[in-house]
């Protein structure tokens, strides 16, 4: 296990107004030389060590002798190499040429830039967020993964290396890893987060998320992150009902994680939480059939029609796959997903308030943290919410043979900051 903890949130006020740096930049660059080398949650990157001293002398020169520094002045936050930064390659996982791949930096990076941010570097990814070969491993266990797509940010975040790194999930890509990594995963409604400068897998489902290695974290990310961000909004005051899909959907766990969830659902009825089994309004087949992967593959195929008629070859296996068979799906099967995707949004909201619950809860995924080699993950206790635009946060909860399981929230669509506000008061309470 190679876990160290690392917060956000600054404690030593005073020794940043003496011109330093948040104390999680010196324990990122000790980290890193130490741990980087067994995870490898960073893609390679050429003079990095150049680049981030001339990036701290530069945060350190504009804010010299000022009391008011940004709100994350020298905090190393990792970006998931999907995101075009300023002065780093985009490989997206992908033997693409990255000439072909690049493209202007995104406005969450420059927010990030605004707030004094310091770009650790870009973290791992499979090839286009959707399946490929990857270096990481999970910090829990070497032998496991971190999860997929969004490898590298959990496993950084995890390890202690930083204490905030960006993600993107189109069917499983925060949860999941965050779930294995024991870390919090926070998945946003779609259309919270710009998705500008950012290399898209499939436009109806792909979101911006974040990990942290706490609540309290994630819910200072968010209110600094996302736009709009209701900061008087409060759920204080009452516990929130929750909601546990009846039918196939729960059946799609290991016994150990059904055993370990259980176990989690009666303490926080014992603490006053009141939980409702309800009838959900989609088909079980929905959910482990193939209807979203192939919503996913059409809109692939598309995003990737240009680069695949030049660099077919260059593809991995599974993502040239992937596209060719998006490139049968008609755009009248792809429109028809589009319907049912807004119809099951509107759908849950209907259901949540007729039974009146406030979050759904599940586990975040079936099992634990596979063996390398043996996949990353399961898409089906996520998928479903990602593809209604729900917002999502796994909380560390549990273990299973030392390896972490997550237990998921899910909140209204657009309800961000009721989720985030929730997910604090469940997460002392599991």
């Amino acid at each position: 296990m190679l876990l160290n903890s690392t917060s956000l949130i600054a404690k030593d006020i005073p020794d940043r107004m003496q011109n330093k740096l948040h104390p999680s930049w010196d324990l990122f660059r000790e980290r890193y030389e130490r741990l980087e080398p067994h995870i490898h949650a960073f893609a390679v990157e050429a003079n990095a060590g150049e680049r981030l001293d001339a990036a701290a002398k530069h945060l350190l020169d504009t804010y010299r002798g000022t009391e008011a520094k940004p709100a994350f002045y020298g905090v190393p936050v990792g970006i998931k190499d999907l995101l075009h930064v300023e002065g780093l390659l985009t490989r997206a996982g992908s033997g693409l040429p990255a000439a072909v791949l690049s493209g202007q930096e995104g406005s969450l990076i420059r927010r990030l830039r605004s707030l004094g941010a310091l770009i650790a570097g870009k973290t791992v990814t499979e090839e286009f967020a959707y399946n490929g070969p990857i270096a990481t491993r999970n910090p829990h266990d070497l032998s496991h993964t971190p999860g997929g797509s969004s490898a590298g940010s959990a496993a950084a975040v995890a390890a202690g290396l930083c204490p905030l790194a960006l993600g993107t999930q189109t069917l499983r890509s925060v949860i999941a890893p965050a779930s294995f990594c024991g870390v919090v995963g926070f998945k946003p409604s779609y259309g919270r987060v710009p998705l500008d400068g950012v290399i898209l897998l499939a436009p109806s489902f792909d979101t911006i998320g974040f990990f942290t290695q706490n609540v309290s974290d994630m819910q200072a990310a968010a209110a600094l992150l996302i736009p709009d961000w209701n900061h008087g909004s409060r759920q204080a005051g009452r516990k929130p009902v929750l909601g546990i899909p009846r039918g196939i959907y729960m059946e799609l766990m290991s016994g150990g994680v059904k055993a370990a969830f259980t176990a989690q659902i009666e303490g926080l009825q014992q603490k006053g939480y009141t939980v409702k089994q309800v009838n959900m309004p989609w088909e079980d087949e929905f959910i482990y059939g193939d209807a979203m992967l192939r919503f996913l593959e059409g809109e692939m195929a598309r995003e990737h029609a240009a680069w695949f008629e030049r660099f077919a070859d260059i593809y991995g296996a599974p993502v040239r796959e992937a596209i060719l068979r998006g490139r049968e799906i008609t755009d009248t099967e792809l429109e028809m997903y589009r319907r049912r995707q807004a119809r099951l949004c509107r759908e849950l909201e209907t259901a949540r308030a007729a039974q009146g619950v406030d979050l759904w809860v599940s586990p975040a995924q079936g099992g634990t943290a596979p063996k390398i080699g043996e996949g990353t993950g399961w898409p089906g206790m996520t998928a479903i919410w990602t593809f209604a635009g729900c917002p999502a946060v796994s909380l560390p909860s549990a273990s299973i043979d030392n390896l972490p399981l997550g237990f998921q929230c899910i909140g209204s669509y657009g309800q961000d900051e009721a989720l985030a506000a929730w997910a604090q008061q469940i997460s002392e309470d599991l």
